[in-house]
C-alpha cells in the first residue's frame, strides 16, 4: 500500500520518548548511540528523562524528534505501509527528507542540530510564543495582527491558524482575537516564535549548512510546506528548506496536495499531532499513526 507519509514537528515531543525502543530494538539503540556521538553529548539522557521542561527546549526537542521519527520510519519501512510521497510539518520535513533518501541520517541530524541551535539563539534574544487560534479566518487573524510583531505562522486547517511573535504581543493579540469572535486560543508547547520574522537571524547559519550538504535526488517526491509544492529537485528542496524557517507553514494546502496522490495517510512522530488536523481538512482522508513502542512492537523483527 503506497501511502502519504507525514512527519510531525516541534511540540510533538514527550518525556521518556525512545526509552522502550532503545531497550527492545537494536536498530533504535544503534541510531541513538550514533546520534550521541555525532552531537557530542548524550541526547538519549534528555530523551529518556521525564523532565519535559528540558526536552521542550528547541536545541534539544528538534534533534530528539528527528532521531525518534527516523527510527520509527526505519522500523516500519519494510512493512505493507510504504510511502508514495512524503511531507513533514515544519521540523518534520527534515525527517521526511531522510525517509525519501534525499540525504543520510547523519546529514539530516547535523542540519537539524545547526537549525535548532540557531533558532535557540533567536529565542534568547526575544521571548517568543506560538498560539493556535480556533474558529477564525486567516484574513481576520492577519488583520488583527497588523501593527504588532505577531504574524500567521501555520495554516493547519480552515479552523486552526497558528500565530507567532513575542510572548507579550501574542498575549495582547489573543485577547483581541477572543473579543472579535475566536472560539479558543491555545498556547503551544514550544519555546520560541517559530515561522516568524523573529527567526530570521537563524537563516544564515541554516543556509550555510544546507548549501554545503549533499542532497541526492529523492526516491519519491516531497511536498514542501513552504509553498505546498511537489518537489524532486535537490536544489529546489534546499531552497524551500531555507525559506521555511521564517515563513508560514502551509499545511492545509500541503495536505490537499498529498490527497491528490493518495487519501491514505501514515503519521510518524512521538505524538498523534497531525491525525486530527488531517481529518478536519477532509473527512474522507484515512490516517493511521505510528507513534510509540506499542504501535510498532510487532515490527521490531525488521
Amino acid at each position: 500500500m503506497n501511502d502519504c507519509f507525514i512527519f510531525s514537528g516541534q511540540g510533538s515531543h514527550r518525556p521518556e520518548m525512545g526509552l522502550q525502543l532503545y531497550k527492545h530494538s537494536i536498530l533504535a539503540k544503534d541510531k541513538i548511540d550514533l546520534s550521541n556521538q555525532i552531537l557530542g553529548y548524550n541526547i538519549s539522557d534528555i530523551m529518556f528523562n521525564n523532565n519535559e521542561s528540558i526536552l521542550r527546549q528547541t536545541n534539544h526537542a528538534q534533534v530528539a524528534i528527528y532521531i525518534y521519527s527516523c527510527i520509527i520510519f526505519d522500523i516500519i519501512k519494510n512493512t505493507d505501509h510504504t510511502p508514495a510521497v512524503v511531507a513533514g510539518h515544519s521540523l518534520g520535513e527534515f525527517s521526511a527528507l531522510y525517509a525519501n533518501n534525499t540525504y543520510t541520517f547523519e546529514t539530516g541530524l547535523q542540519i537539524v542540530d545547526v537549525r535548532a541551535k540557531a533558532m535557540h539563539r533567536c529565542e534568547k534574544n526575544t521571548e517568543g510564543k506560538m498560539s493556535a487560534v480556533i474558529g477564525m479566518s486567516k484574513e481576520k487573524i492577519s488583520d488583527i495582527c497588523k501593527g504588532t510583531d505577531t504574524q500567521v505562522a501555520n495554516i493547519n486547517s480552515d479552523q486552526q491558524i497558528v500565530i507567532s511573535g513575542s510572548a507579550e504581543s501574542i498575549d495582547l493579540v489573543a485577547e483581541e482575537l477572543k473579543a472579535n469572535g475566536a472560539k479558543r486560543i491555545i498556547s503551544l508547547p514550544v519555546s520560541g516564535a517559530f515561522h516568524s520574522k523573529l527567526m530570521s537571524n537563524a537563516k544564515p547559519q541554516l543556509k550555510e549548512v544546507i548549501s554545503n550538504a549533499t542532497f541526492n535526488e529523492p526516491s519519491i517526491p516531497i511536498v514542501s510546506n513552504y509553498d505546498a509544492t511537489l518537489r524532486s529537485n535537490p536544489h529546489e528542496i534546499k531552497k524551500a528548506l531555507i525559506e521555511q524557517i521564517d515563513s508560514p507553514v502551509l499545511w492545509l494546502d500541503s495536505v490537499k496536495k498529498l490527497g491528490e496522490i493518495n487519501n491514505n495517510f501514515i503519521e510518524i512522530g512521538p505524538k498523534k499531532v497531525l491525525s486530527g488536523i488531517v481529518k478536519k481538512i477532509d473527512e474522507l482522508f484515512h490516517i493511521s499513526s505510528f507513534n510509540s513502542y506499542n504501535d510498532i512492537e510487532k515490527y521490531l523483527h525488521v
